[in-house]
């Protein structure tokens, strides 16, 4: 049986029992192996730019016995898959703007889908907000703590009717809404370390603000709005 990291782990659990999922950056394919070892998905399609992941994977899948029903295919990107060939996507590991461009590249596909499961490592603030602005909803979200850092794993779907589309605020976006509505733990951990990266760096910038520079000015300022979030997010928990 395959043992997946923390963060693979929530990325299944959110995954519903389904007919066909893409593994989009599926790296050593554990994720497509443990869908198809627990009967979660009946068919895997996993998919990575690079050939050197892409043959690990192969090997993986040929030695747990599933070659019949885990497809490999070299992609970048969703550019491989058709519009309707997955019930869900998986993008996983991946910078947020990375997420946004393989998005926006295969929007047909991924609008067809059912769900989409993402899990950007940064950026997130641009990304939801480019999500939302296509139409996308966020259904539900977790954080995992991975290697001293802590990320979103965000699922989400299409909304072609556009009264069901929902505008999230600047500090839903930037934390998720559905992590605020949970209150993990890992959110107040969050929040502390932020607080305290962006108080000592605003600190250290206050100093040459005075001398009107535009740069420093312009931080100064997505600093002090940042605090402000947080302290937003912490007044509601």
């Amino acid at each position: 049986m395959i043992k997946l990291s923390p963060r693979l782990q929530i990325v299944y659990n959110m995954i519903p029992h389904c007919g066909t999922v893409a593994d989009v950056g599926c790296d050593h394919g554990y994720l497509s192996i443990a869908l198809l070892e627990n009967a979660k998905a009946e068919k895997v399609i996993a998919m990575d730019v690079n050939k050197g992941p892409l043959n690990k994977a192969k090997e993986n899948v040929m030695a747990a016995g599933y070659k019949d029903t885990c497809q490999l295919r070299l992609s970048d990107g969703l550019a491989k898959l058709e519009p309707g060939e997955a019930d869900v996507i998986c993008i996983c590991g991946m910078g947020g703007v990375l997420i946004e461009r393989i998005i926006k590249n295969g929007l047909a596909t991924a609008k067809a889908a059912d769900c989409l499961i993402i899990e950007p490592q940064s950026e997130y603030y641009q990304l939801r907000k480019s999500l939302m602005d296509e139409g996308f909803v966020i259904e539900d979200e977790d954080l995992v703590s991975e290697e001293n850092k802590i990320y979103p794993i965000i699922k989400i779907s299409y909304r072609q009717d556009q009264s069901e589309r929902v505008n999230y605020t600047d500090a839903q976006l930037e934390y998720g809404p559905k992590v605020i509505e949970k209150k993990p733990e890992l959110l107040i951990k969050l929040l502390n370390k932020n607080e305290s990266e962006y108080s000592g760096i605003l600190n250290k910038l206050e100093k040459g603000e005075a001398s009107g520079k535009p740069a420093t000015v312009k931080r100064c300022q997505e600093l002090r709005t940042q605090l402000d979030i947080i302290n937003q997010i912490k007044n509601s928990l």
